[in-house]
């Protein structure tokens, strides 16, 4: 068959193909069962843990306070990048840091290339980040965060330790149900990650390096009393 031919025959056959109307709107996920967030946190904190995340489940303020101090005390530091106030889930928490001599550090970048190299040269000297978490991943052990006003990338990337603050009402037990619940999640945000326990690599030989692109420890905060 000549190439003329074939490519007239394809013609033909597609011409009698229906296609569908690409109007039409249907559900990108079907219906998923129902579930308590409470039945999650065992499953969350398994598979965070074996993602080498500690995790820590506070019934009050002032245990979340005291799970921090643990962390900056092992640390030995006091220094520490974080979201804006408003945009952490435990109210008055800088203040309470800041009583226990705990110093915020400001992570706004200047457009200026000196001023924006010179504020991230001292900002790499900063051992934690400190933010919160939009959800959790049951079943990956992974959390779910978004960038915008506020809520700066720099408290989860650039500290070697991250400590994200996670209310136990927002796990869900697979992506599937986050989305469900939040599906302008990604249109809403200049930036949507999930990260599921510390930076890591492995070169040729399959060696594991944590820390290489980002945390080397992530501890998470669980709040387990709102």
């Amino acid at each position: 068959m000549k190439r003329t031919d074939f490519l007239a025959e394809i013609r033909r056959q597609t011409a009698r193909i229906p296609l569908p109307d690409a109007r039409a709107r249907r559900p990108l996920l079907p219906p998923l069962p129902p579930f308590e967030a409470a039945d999650l946190v065992a499953a969350f904190s398994q598979e965070a843990t074996a993602l080498k995340c500690q995790v820590y489940l506070a019934d009050s303020p002032s245990a979340v306070i005291e799970y921090a101090g643990q962390i900056f005390e092992a640390r030995q530091t006091t220094d520490f990048l974080s979201w804006e106030q408003a945009a952490m889930p435990v109210a008055g928490l800088h203040a309470q840091l800041a009583q226990r001599g705990y110093r915020w550090q400001r992570s706004d970048i200047s457009n200026h290339p000196q001023a924006r190299r010179d504020t991230l040269l001292r900002l790499s000297e900063v051992k934690i980040g400190l933010t919160g978490a939009q959800a959790g991943l049951a079943d990956t052990g992974s959390l779910v965060l978004q960038s915008g006003h506020g809520q700066g990338r720099l408290a989860s990337l650039l500290p070697p330790v991250h400590i994200a603050l996670l209310n136990t009402r927002n796990l869900f037990p697979t992506m599937a149900h986050f989305i469900q619940a939040h599906p302008g999640a990604a249109r809403e945000t200049s930036n949507l990650v999930l990260i599921s326990g510390p930076s890591r690599t492995a070169d040729i030989e399959q060696t594991l390096t944590l820390g290489v692109h980002g945390p080397k420890a992530v501890h998470i905060i669980l709040l387990d009393y709102v």
